[in-house]
């Protein structure tokens, strides 16, 4: 993996951040539920979605089974590893992963 640049993974965080709201916004109408979404719960996402971000990019740190398997679009995987939270945002994560440009 290559290291990140300065402040990489501050502006990728910052737009996972943004990410979560609009999502969470455009889907509230269809019965999105990102369970409820806490201070903690948000910052578990946005760290999973940088880690997501990351991996795929093969910059800053590797991220751990769970973020592998979204990576590696490994479904059964993917559920096996996902946490209580996790199991509610996969869509957001698979959302985010495809439909992001890279960040410099």
């Amino acid at each position: 993996m290559t290291p990140f640049k300065e402040g990489q993974e501050e502006r990728i965080k910052a737009v996972v951040s943004d990410t979560i709201t609009t999502y969470v916004a455009l889907n509230r109408d269809f019965g999105f539920n990102i369970v409820s979404l806490t201070q903690d719960n948000r910052d578990h996402i946005i760290n999973i979605g940088t880690r997501i971000l990351s991996t795929r990019w093969e910059i800053g740190y590797g991220g751990g089974s769970f973020v592998q398997a979204i990576v590696d679009n490994n479904l059964s995987e993917v559920f096996g590893r996902a946490d209580e939270i996790n199991v509610n945002c996969i869509r957001f994560y698979v959302s985010l992963m495809y439909n992001q440009g890279y960040i410099s």
